[in-house]
């Protein structure tokens, strides 16, 4: 999969959103009309949301600090 910088006028593929695509997202082997086409909005938009899914979990310091004061303890 591959993202395109758009630069023709194409709608953006997003719902009810007006804007013109800046960018499409293309997988391997597909034809133009497969690919999903966005504008910067909607995809600033996409990537957090993939970040908030797929971006690994950070333990906060204050976690970390708590457990190595028990495991000292023990």
């Amino acid at each position: 999969m591959k993202v395109i910088i758009q630069t023709n006028k194409i709608k953006c593929d997003v719902g009810n959103c007006r804007n013109l695509a800046n960018y499409s997202v293309a997988p391997e082997g597909v034809g133009a009309g497969q690919y999903i086409n966005l504008c910067d909005k909607c995809m600033r938009t996409l990537y957090g949301e993939i970040g908030l899914l797929l971006a690994p979990k950070r333990k906060s310091k204050k976690k970390t600090e708590e457990q190595s004061r028990q495991n000292d303890q023990v």
